[in-house]
């Protein structure tokens, strides 16, 4: 379900499921936002039971997983809900298969086999962004090994996303653009990917007419329902996007900056895709093409070559407008942070390979000098 107030149906949703006892995991962030107070009033309008209980983890690892777990067992939820953001969705994901599920958490890492389905859950985004709410991935770092693995099953869809724009009114700066950034990473990357579809792309060209052209306007305007309808829409279409044709390099190198560095997943993922855009477009790929038309005010009577290469610039200028650092020597990661970066290509490689052009361990050094310091400073080139 999509649009303005949406969320206010959940009591109803409920009771046309079926559900009379449900648990309610709350971003703490948005716990006494004034649209949560409506939703937990429409629960309570349907006389349908209820238990809330918040996250305060921004990215939770397994054993927050598994001690969050135990609040829920044995509680007799028919369904769980999540009202947040990706962390938020992806944890309440994580606690429905742990419910149904023995074990601890960490054994159920990457993409295990249930026994059980999880429980129901609904997810309800309150940022414009991870489209979580959209897809079977959960994502946990293993904070041992410092990685981000997750939980990942075809079990974990949610069986009712409510994507309510009146939620992403209150996000700070940071969250729209980190969450903005983070879906045009998803819409770019599943876009270009070599195992994209027909259908695929039309979620992924939807998606990134309403992300562009709104990521434009919203910190200018950022109490304008329909500019962030149209972000929560574009956020949503990305995800699905992505789910049905895959992440690429940006999504890749996103996830050591952010399990070992704790750099914000959607400015990890963000900080790479102007030189990943441009890297594509000089190594000869030209599909940018539609999707520069898309551009409000493009110059459609540019041929296709000057309209990847004006796509490229576009992007970059994106990232600079939303103040997206240009450098990841912004988050304190030192010389021998990069090196450490440029030697996770072996790990990494086969999302890496995803993107339609190769890029080879000798692009990844050049592209890392290139955003390690904006006068390219870095001693190992």
């Amino acid at each position: 379900m999509f649009g303005p107030g949406t969320s206010e149906l959940l009591g109803k949703i409920l009771t046309d499921l079926g559900y009379k006892k449900v648990g309610i995991i709350i971003d703490r962030g948005i716990a006494g936002h004034s649209q949560t107070k409506k939703v937990l009033e429409s629960v309570r309008a349907a006389d349908v039971k209820y238990q809330t209980f918040e996250n305060d983890a921004v990215e939770p690892d397994y054993d927050f997983l598994e001690s969050f777990k135990k609040l829920f067992l044995n509680q007799g939820f028919e369904c769980l809900i999540g009202i947040g953001g990706g962390s938020t969705l992806d944890l309440t994901k994580g606690v429905a298969t742990l419910a149904t599920n023995p074990g601890e958490a960490i054994t159920y890492l990457g993409f295990p086999k249930l026994n059980h389905r999880p429980l129901p859950v609904i997810a309800i985004p309150t940022t414009a962004g991870t489209g979580s709410e959209v897809t079977y991935n959960a994502v946990f770092t293993d904070a041992k090994l410092k990685k981000k693995l997750g939980i990942n099953s075809e079990y974990n869809y949610p069986v009712q996303a409510i994507v309510d724009p009146l939620f992403t009114l209150g996000c700070p700066p940071s969250v729209t653009v980190s969450s903005g950034a983070d879906a045009l990473v998803h819409t770019l990357e599943s876009y270009v990917h070599k195992n994209h579809t027909p259908i695929s792309r039309l979620y992924s060209t939807e998606a990134f007419r309403l992300l562009y052209n709104n990521l434009n306007k919203v910190l200018d305007d950022p109490r304008n329902i329909e500019i962030r309808a149209n972000l929560a829409l574009g956020a949503y279409l990305a995800g699905a996007a992505l789910i049905n044709a895959g992440s690429g390099p940006s999504g890749a190198f996103s996830y050591p900056l952010g399990a070992v560095y704790k750099v914000p997943h959607g400015y990890a993922g963000a900080i790479f895709l102007p030189e990943i855009t441009r890297l594509n477009v000089e190594k000869g790929y030209q599909d940018y093409a539609p999707l520069y038309d898309l551009i409000e005010g493009a110059h459609k009577e540019f041929s296709i070559n000057e309209k990847n290469m004006e796509f490229a610039k576009r992007i970059s200028a994106l990232m600079a407008r939303l103040e997206v650092p240009k450098t990841i020597a912004d988050f304190q990661l030192t010389q021998q942070d990069v090196e450490f970066l440029i030697e996770q290509y072996d790990v990494l490689k086969a999302a890496i390979d995803q993107n339609p052009i190769e890029i080879t361990k000798d692009d990844v050094r050049g592209m890392m000098k290139k955003i390690f310091h904006p006068r390219g400073t870095y001693a190992g080139v």
